[in-house]
């Protein structure tokens, strides 16, 4: 005897299956047609996305199997992991009964099957399993970011029903009739031991229906795909696909010599690119964007999942309220409301924590630069630092000789044989706090015996703040003033004291032709320790926090030479909650530096509370924003927690070395006391109301 099961019992009835399975067929391809078609309205071509295909396509398989992109999170993540793996194995069971019944080959006997049919009832019980969990958290706990649309709890009952027929059927089937391998199919066999004694007609008759229940509860599940939230299903491998991983590193640029431009930035569904469209349909709803989005987080309007959803809806030909959209709505600023917009820090957090692959930041951005470019609509004190930026070259408005000159900086000019550029950024010049770091970082360069310059007056903002707020004119304009200065001065090594300015130079100059070789100064400082250049004395501080800045961690993916540099200052480095690529924002990012805080809770106060749970009196980190942003978060607390850059910390715990650095001259004393320089805290002042 064979060890199989029975097939072909309603063979006679296939005509009629085929029929059914046919017109689902033809429901589906015109679903997923139809959402084609919607993509189809936005900007761009296919092609932009298709480059790397077979590493895509090795990364894609990866997510899917693994799931690690949902495990990022502490949502939940299981049930949903048990979810695909289950109809995975479904599919592959199904698949075999056919090309068993269809084509005569061995795909469904022998150990084969009985494998086959021992991981077929396991994963049916998960499945159940994990229908149950997520019903639980959706009907029962109902958290705030999970998307609460009827037709979701729809799918949930609708794959419970499937699993349960398929049971029930293999359950009968064995009831009917046994086999010795009937072991192999527990939970099957737990139903026919249910149903011993019942007579054969009945069992008959009831397995007749359900065959035909379960059948058409299986197609309608696969109909149902393109006009339910199970999409997805389809849409989010897609996205994953097609994802750009620099797409928040570097924005696209826009054309301004298109004289037949109407408008700039994306004001419409039309204006987006398509990719942003595919984004929006293969959105879950899980809210975990949301509930990471450190604006959120701090009671401000944005929602990365409600702009994504309302896309999607409209895109469906639907208004916001759920009726036929018969007017065009305009996307920037009504749809994703001003307030909304202007309080993302383009941190990616939203990224980072999307399983589904989805651009969130280049969607705000785009948003931003139709109100900035196209309608002139942006807060009032933003004009001050476009309008430094412009005429000035950074923020403030001030004059380069006026600010930077006096403490010494060596121009190019005066060190022809400089190792590298010293790009401290137009905060680390202006900003009188920020500017104390470029000085403690200058001395551990010449202490070390590295021979280093500034670009001087030449060089201006690197356009980082004016390209995320929207002001894409002004920051092409930047680049490439920049650019044009740093091709004259023939280095190609520059070392930066900003991450902002990091990835500007690494990321978005290339597409302007400017090719340069950026390095964070923590990098940098490790590489001088280890060559022995610099030389530390031990530890003096107790015990330490580092904060990460997000364009460190999650732009640049630089976590462990900040650790590295924290490890030489500290005898007890202590990590927060929320650290590494999973750290939170400072707030000051995508421009927000720039902008007034009108909310009573600002992201810099969440992160301020979240450091001093750790009790901890010092606080390190590697960027002039995040500096500014915690230490005016820690004035508002009252808080003696003290902020300072790894490079100032490094330079109070430094040795001199008997022979100086590596150009034989002995190393400048520093003075540890010229963080709290009485004209310094003058300057601060002036800069904070310049900044607002």
């Amino acid at each position: 005897m064979d060890v199989t099961r029975p097939l072909g019992t309603y063979s006679h009835f296939y005509w009629l299956m085929y029929l059914l399975a046919a017109a689902v067929l033809v429901a589906f391809a015109l679903g997923v047609w139809l959402r084609i078609r919607r993509w189809r309205r936005g900007v761009g071509t296919l092609q932009e996305r298709l480059h790397f295909w077979p590493r895509r396509g090795i990364d894609l398989i990866v997510d899917l199997v693994s799931h690690r992109r949902f495990r990022r999170a502490t949502h939940p993540w299981l049930f949903h992991a048990l979810l695909v793996w289950g109809f995975a194995i479904f599919f592959v069971g199904t698949l075999c009964v056919m090309l068993q019944e269809n084509f005569s080959l061995p795909t469904f006997s022998g150990q084969w099957y009985l494998a086959l049919s021992l991981a077929l009832d396991l994963f049916a019980v998960l499945v159940l399993g994990a229908v149950f969990a997520a019903g639980w958290r959706r009907w029962i706990r109902k958290p705030e970011e999970l998307s609460d649309v009827p037709s979701d709890s729809f799918v949930l009952v609708l794959i419970a029903a499937v699993v349960v027929t398929g049971l029930l059927l293999e359950g009968v089937r064995i009831a009917q009739e046994p086999r010795p391998w009937s072991l192999w199919s527990p939970m099957g066999y737990g139903v026919a031991m249910l149903l011993a004694g019942t007579d054969l007609q009945t069992l008959l008759s009831v397995h007749r229906g359900l065959w035909w229940g379960h059948l058409l509860l299986s197609l309608g599940l696969i109909a149902a795909i393109p006009f339910t939230r199970l999409f997805h299903l389809l849409a989010s491998p897609a996205a994953l696909f097609l994802k750009d991983e620099t797409a928040a590193k570097a924005l696209v640029p826009l054309d301004f010599s298109d004289e037949e431009a109407e408008s700039f930035g994306v004001g419409s569904i039309e204006d987006f690119h398509w990719k942003r469209l595919l984004d929006a349909d293969a959105c879950t709803g899980c809210g975990r964007c949301q509930v990471q989005c450190p604006a959120w987080q701090a009671g401000k309007s944005l929602s990365p999942k409600a702009a994504g959803e309302n896309l999607s809806a409209l895109l469906a030909g639907h208004s916001l309220n759920g009726n036929l959209n018969e007017s065009p709505v305009s996307f920037a600023g009504e749809v994703v409301g001003e307030e909304a917009l202007w309080s993302c820090t383009t941190c990616r957090a939203c990224e980072l924590y999307c399983p589904v692959g989805i651009e969130h930041v280049s969607r705000f951005v785009d948003m931003r630069r139709f109100l900035v470019l196209t309608e002139a609509r942006f807060p009032v004190e933003l004009q001050t630092a476009f309008r430094g930026m412009e005429r000035q070259g950074n923020p403030w408005g001030f004059d380069y000789k006026e600010k930077a000159l006096k403490d010494g900086f060596p121009a190019l000019a005066d060190e022809p044989q400089a190792e590298i550029l010293l790009w401290p950024g137009c905060t680390g010049i202006y900003d009188p706090r920020c500017r104390q770091v470029t000085i403690a970082f200058s001395a551990l360069l010449k202490l070390a015996g590295v021979r280093f310059a500034v670009l001087g007056a030449e060089s201006c903002c690197c356009g980082d703040a004016a390209r995320r707020l929207g002001n894409e004119y002004l920051f092409q304009d930047l680049a490439l003033r920049n650019i044009a200065a740093l091709d004259k001065s023939g280095l190609q090594r520059i070392v930066t004291t900003c991450p902002h300015c990091l990835n500007t130079l690494n990321n978005e100059y290339p597409q302007f032709g400017g090719r340069f070789r950026a390095v964070h100064h923590t990098t940098y400082l490790r590489e001088l320790l280890n060559d022995k250049r610099l030389e530390m004395a031990p530890p003096e501080l107790s015990e330490a926090v580092f904060h990460d800045p997000c364009y460190l961690a999650r732009y640049a993916g630089e976590v462990a030479a900040p650790r590295f540099l924290l490890d030489t200052v500290t005898r007890n480095p202590v990590e927060l909650e929320k650290h590494g690529e999973d750290g939170f924002c400072c707030g000051g990012g995508g421009g927000r530096m720039w902008l007034e805080e009108k909310a009573e809770k600002s992201v810099a106060d969440v992160r301020v509370d979240q450091i001093l749970n750790t009790a901890v009196s010092t606080v390190a980190t590697a960027c002039p924003f995040c500096l500014t942003m915690l230490s005016d978060g820690m004035k508002r607390r009252d808080s003696e927690v003290r902020i300072a850059d790894l490079a100032e910390l490094l330079a109070e715990n430094l040795i001199p070395l008997e022979k100086g650095g590596g150009d034989g001259k002995q190393g400048p004393s520093i003075d540890h006391g010229f963080y709290y320089d009485s004209d310094c805290k003058e300057e601060r002042t002036q800069g904070n109301r310049r900044r607002g």
